[in-house]
């Protein structure tokens, strides 16, 4: 009986230190969240981000997806999308043109996270929407590449220019070629920052199983967006990784060569921005503020905290590789003759292709950045192309890419100024 009576009470001590402790955490929600009535008040309270305010919370509650018109307590609130519409006019004429089976194409502003497009385009149908930007169903590929690079860069003494042997094809991933290779007559060097750009899944695979840990590489895809919601006000489901089971899992998770990890083109996008950034996470916004029709209150949304994930040398290593694609890699012939272009803007990227996911085909994937060579107050725009192949390809997606950073950085940047 005095054990029971002992229990009792140290359950009730419990949940009054939980009622204690959710109330003042109330308190504080309420105190630090007032409703923002401009741009310089958000900026004002950047560095110290809290929760939703309630009364966001329960609007965007109410909102599907795309409406134009949100009802709550009896009111209507708009919501003030983050799309620019001159560029997304840009990116359909393009897709009209090319038409390409299914494509997705995200464009993120890395100064303020805005998402300034977001077009899809399926050509059975031959219509726009925007749902496949914001759904998880498709296998990550080489881009995962990106990740693995942080982590080695971040976490190991491997550099850009350390040196690296394999034998067979590079597109390939047999156990076989998981071994350091002895004196073979076909082997072949690479470093680096030339197996990044050339998508090399053999030296990616047998690095991170001579470098990398399971758990440590999925610590770094977390730090990169994985497994965690990143957007408010849309249903965006989390990009998905998972732990390695065993060392070739390790090696197919690495390199990107597997179905599993999953991400959506917004998430694309993002990753495209931390490069840009200098290695901070910066969270996407697609809805800016909500305004009431009746009161004409303006509502905005609570800003979260920027997250430094990598030093500022592992950026800046990173962005060698990205930089390294576009000249020596995978995506030089999309801009090759672009020189002009390339004197103008500092542009990097990633591709990567697989067969898989849904809808079912070949995707075709490049996360990239470009930014003002001359303004260098310039954080630049990031793009995620996902194109969908069925049957034949109609573009590849570092093109579709270099055709709107050309749009932007001629019609809507001066503008911006």
């Amino acid at each position: 009986m005095v054990f029971k009576d002992l229990n009792r009470r140290r359950l009730l001590l419990c949940l009054g230190f939980i009622c204690s402790t959710t109330a003042y955490a109330n308190l504080n929600f309420i105190k630090d969240n007032t409703l923002f009535q401009s741009p310089a008040d958000i900026q004002a309270i950047k560095s110290t981000p809290s929760e939703a305010p309630s009364e966001w919370k329960n609007i965007i509650g109410k909102h599907q997806t795309w409406d134009q018109l949100i009802d709550y307590d009896s009111a209507k609130y708009k919501p003030q999308y983050t799309f620019q519409s001159d560029l997304e006019e840009f990116i359909k004429r393009q897709l009209a043109v090319y038409r390409p089976d299914f494509t997705s194409v995200v464009v993120l502003d890395n100064e303020n996270g805005h998402i300034l497009a977001a077009v899809d385009y399926a050509r059975a149908k031959n219509a726009f929407g925007r749902d496949l930007a914001f759904t998880t169903t498709h296998p990550a590929a080489s881009i995962f590449k990106i990740i693995t690079a942080s982590d080695l860069l971040e976490n190991t003494h491997i550099k850009t220019d350390t040196e690296f042997h394999f034998t067979g094809r590079s597109t390939t991933l047999y156990r076989s070629q998981l071994k350091e290779p002895g004196n073979h007559r076909w082997i072949r060097s690479l470093d680096l920052e030339k197996a990044f750009a050339t998508s090399n899944n053999v030296i990616f695979g047998r690095t991170a199983i001579e470098n990398l840990t399971p758990a440590g590489l999925k610590k770094m895809a977390e730090k990169f967006g994985f497994n965690k919601r990143i957007l408010e006000g849309v249903n965006l489901a989390p990009s998905v990784f998972n732990m390695a089971q065993d060392q070739y899992n390790l090696a197919e998770f690495s390199s990107g060569l597997n179905t599993q990890t999953v991400m959506s083109p917004v998430h694309g996008a993002v990753i495209g921005s931390v490069v840009a950034n200098g290695g901070v996470f910066r969270y996407p916004i697609v809805i800016k503020s909500l305004e009431g029709l009746q009161d004409k209150k303006v509502i905005y949304p609570p800003l979260k905290k920027d997250e430094q994930v990598l030093t500022p040398q592992s950026a800046e290593d990173l962005r060698t590789l990205f930089m390294a694609t576009i000249v020596q890699g995978t995506a030089r012939s999309s801009f090759r003759r672009s020189q002009y272009l390339l004197n103008k803007l500092e542009i990097g990227g990633k591709t990567g292709s697989i067969t898989g996911g849904e809808p079912r085909g070949k995707r075709d994937w490049f996360v990239s950045y470009a930014k003002s060579i001359e303004d260098k107050s310039d954080k630049g725009i990031s793009i995620c192309v996902m194109i969908v192949n069925q049957k034949k390809w109609y573009i590849k997606s570092p093109l579709l890419a270099k055709n709107i950073m050309e749009y932007y950085y001629s019609t809507i940047f001066p503008k911006k100024k």
